[in-house]
């Protein structure tokens, strides 16, 4: 007797079919594009600092597995820079085309793997790449074809907010440096009634490294100087002040004074040596060295006024992050050294920190007032 096999399996129904497919090829999609974006470059956040009407900066914030390589290149021509990022995911909240209009960029704007920013007719554009963290910043200006302003100086107090800098028992590099910052504005507002001086913070808040040089080229600044102390996590023998310049340096303890200001390692500031051969004006530097030698000087001379044995640590070169893409002469200086006890003491007092301010002003002044060199 033949088994009941009972009645056929329904058709399937060609609407559930093609849904099936659909949500297949959807997962699939999906799982391309988390793959793709686990392994691509990431445009994380972009910023526009500085809007002012001689330059700004943008920085695009970079992410991913893909390593130095993200950095991609650039090609800077007419009316545009052009950056390619190899393999680009650009975070959704960033939008295709983010409008400026100042400081000579008018957009910038992202497509697939390039981002392009549209420059007016008349503004330049420089590019940095950087690694710790990857970024790549670039600096827009327009030439001031004016020669009748007074000089402008912007003075830098380092750090800031909970951002401290050196520390040394009760004292804080950040809140020092400003006191001598503001007291050095007064100064030279006195000894060159002419010029506009004007800071980088004028409370205890933070303010990133690249933010201040973008300022200053903002402003079109004639000097940018950076004010700072030392400190060391080891006994200091030979305390003192140093002022430096942007350029290569071999010197280990140099390097490592540099990534404690950066905020970075050692063995990454080497890494800017390769950006510095890039870029290298030789007029901007000779303004530096120049500006740095009477900025030591007078900081010395007026140190030295209440601490006779102040030891002079010299102008040298460092590979100071603050200092990148600054247009104009551009100085750091280490004013005195918190974690030396004496300096220290002196660094309580109002009349050391007053003393050193009037000594910082008196070295921009005799700058300003020196005849500029024949080209």
């Amino acid at each position: 007797m033949a088994c009941d096999q009972g009645d056929p399996p329904p058709a399937p129904d060609p609407l559930e079919l093609l849904a099936r497919a659909e949500r297949a090829e959807e997962l699939a999609r999906i799982e391309a594009e988390e793959l793709a974006r686990a392994h691509a470059c990431h445009l994380e956040r972009v910023t526009v600092t500085g809007a002012g009407d001689h330059g700004v900066r943008a920085v695009f914030y970079l992410g991913g597995s893909g390593g130095s390589e993200c950095l991609g290149s650039d090609d800077l021509r007419p009316g545009e820079a052009l950056l390619r990022i190899p393999e680009l995911w650009v975070d959704p909240s960033i939008d295709d085309e983010i409008p400026v209009g100042a400081g000579g960029l008018r957009a910038i704007r992202v497509t697939g793997e390039e981002v392009r920013l549209v420059l007016d007719e008349a503004a330049r554009a420089d590019v940095f790449h950087f690694t710790d963290p990857p970024r790549v910043l670039v600096d827009v200006s327009v030439a001031n074809e004016s020669t009748a302003r007074p000089p402008i100086v912007l003075l830098d107090p380092g750090h800031g907010g909970n951002e401290f800098g050196g520390r040394f028992e009760d004292l804080k590099e950040s809140t020092l440096v400003l006191d001598i910052t503001r007291r050095a504005a007064a100064h030279l507002r006195r000894l060159s009634p002419e010029t506009r001086v004007v800071l980088t913070r004028e409370t205890d808040v933070v303010v990133g490294l690249e933010d201040r040089a973008a300022r200053a080229n903002a402003l079109d600044a004639d000097l940018f100087v950076s004010i700072h102390l030392n400190a060391a996590d080891e006994a200091v023998r030979l305390g003192g002040i140093t002022t430096f310049v942007l350029d290569t340096a071999d010197d280990l303890q140099a390097r490592r004074l540099a990534a404690r200001e950066n905020g970075t390692r050692a063995a990454d500031v080497t890494g800017l040596q390769r950006l510095l051969a890039g870029f290298h004006r030789h007029e901007q530097l000779e303004g530096s060295r120049r500006l740095a030698e009477h900025v030591h000087a007078g900081t010395l001379q007026a140190g030295r006024s209440m601490l006779p044995d102040l030891p002079d640590r010299g102008v040298r070169s460092a590979l100071f992050y603050v200092l990148v893409g600054a247009r104009m002469p551009a100085v750091l200086l280490e004013a005195s050294f918190l974690t030396k006890p004496e300096e220290a003491a002196a660094l309580r007092t109002e009349e050391y920190r007053d003393r050193l301010a009037r000594g910082i002003a008196t070295g921009i002044a005799a700058y300003l007032a020196e005849p500029a060199p024949e080209p």
